[in-house]
């Protein structure tokens, strides 16, 4: 079995939920008559959950390569406390 570098992984996957994102938000406005809000909607929420996605992707790849998250653990936990500072920041936003 071929060894996968795990920030290649985790890079790939939050730009897949990008790409999925734009395809879904792409198809709801294309079928609904005054989609341009239902596309900004769904942008925006994507965003919103974007930092809990983010930390849920990284704690999934820091599980399953633990040799590599113990290596670069300050690399780990730097990008967690950003994704976290990132939600707090777009909660304070969210009256």
């Amino acid at each position: 079995m071929k060894k996968y570098n795990p920030l290649m992984i985790l890079l790939i996957s939050i730009f897949l939920y990008w790409i999925i994102l734009f395809i879904v938000a792409y198809i709801v406005d294309y079928h609904h008559s005054g989609g341009e809000q239902y596309f900004l909607t769904i942008i925006a929420k994507g965003i919103q959950i974007f930092p809990i996605t983010g930390i849920v992707l990284s704690g999934f790849i820091g599980l399953i390569y633990k040799e590599w998250a113990i290596k670069n653990r300050i690399f780990l936990v730097s990008l967690i406390l950003f994704l976290l500072f990132g939600y707090v920041f777009i909660l304070s936003f969210n009256h």
